[in-house]
């Protein structure tokens, strides 16, 4: 298995810092959310046969389709796959596309492709980041983000003025965010389209400024 982007190659010691993890297309990776989180989830990266055990759900893509499969079911995975612990969420597919139809932060917007079946409950989100964004302000989620990257090309920046570490993401990136990671993305020529799965969601969703990817934000300006 390849290892994640880390401290040990970038020379610095900022994605462990505050608490950010990348992997390329092409690796093979199972990774955790942190020992002290409030809520619990294993991402596969990579071609994996994952079980999910009865009590638990699995949000994966595949070929433009987005899933969601309660346990006990055993699921291929050749791109991204997420267990959550304890949510028992009904099964459910979503062909993801490119529409986005709430606003988002900065001239970003999104739309939800899995919403919460509760307030606060995990929640899938599409968001578009235009060409050109390099103003979205730094921000940070009180949750965890698994974020994978659909079409176009951009950087992340994680860490603050003082220490930052800039990725450069393409199709097939996956971004773990950890809780209160600072945070942003930038693109050039290219938008990004970007299905971000959050572990636990912010607003009950479909409203103009009242939706979880709007509400679980938290600028730092």
């Amino acid at each position: 298995m390849n290892s994640i982007i880390s401290y040990t190659q970038t020379g610095d010691n900022t994605l462990e810092k505050f608490g950010a993890e990348y992997y390329m297309p092409g690796q093979k990776m199972i990774a955790k959310s942190k020992a002290d989180s409030l809520y619990m989830f294993t991402t596969y990266v990579g071609e994996h046969d994952v079980n999910i055990e009865a009590g638990d759900s699995l949000y994966y893509i595949e070929a433009g389709v987005a899933h969601l499969k309660r346990g006990p079911v055993k699921v291929q995975s050749s791109a991204i796959a997420t267990v959550i612990r304890g949510y028992n969420a009904p099964d459910r597919s979503a062909q993801i596309g490119r529409m986005t139809t709430l606003p988002f932060i900065n001239g970003c917007s999104t739309r939800q492709i899995f919403s919460p079946e509760r307030i606060g409950d995990p929640t899938l989100q599409l968001l578009y980041i235009p060409p050109h964004s390099s103003e979205q302000e730094h921000h940070l989620h009180s949750t965890a983000r698994v974020a994978y990257v659909l079409e176009g090309q951009g950087t992340c920046i994680i860490g603050t003025d003082e220490q930052s570490h800039h990725q450069k993401i393409v199709p097939g990136t996956t971004i773990i965010i950890h809780p209160m990671c600072p945070h942003h993305f930038e693109t050039n020529n290219e938008a990004l389209l970007v299905a971000p799965l959050h572990v636990f969601s912010s607003a009950p969703g479909g409203m103009e400024f009242n939706h979880p990817m709007y509400n679980g934000s938290h600028l730092l300006k």
